[in-house]
């Protein structure tokens, strides 16, 4: 398990809680990071979906286009 450890001044670990800047892991979590490697984690948390994005970005291009065709109707109402 994971431990949260600070250096103290006399450069000995203490264990704290809360934010930290050193985590200690054992041997066996260690090598599960070697293996996967900081890349693979970092796509696996942050893969590109391609069906959230063409939902998004067909939203976008719809209430751009709604919002265009308003502006000139209300330009052409402004003017009458």
């Amino acid at each position: 398990m994971p431990q949260c450890v600070a250096i103290q001044p006399d450069q000995t670990l203490k264990v704290v809680s809360g934010v930290c800047d050193f985590v200690i892991v054992t041997q066996a979590e260690f090598e599960q990071i070697q293996q996967h490697g900081l890349a693979t984690v970092l796509n696996e948390l942050f893969a590109f979906d391609l069906p959230t994005f063409g939902l998004i970005n067909s939203a976008a291009l719809v209430a751009f286009i709604s919002a265009h065709c308003i502006g000139r109707i209300v330009r052409l109402m402004g003017k009458t």
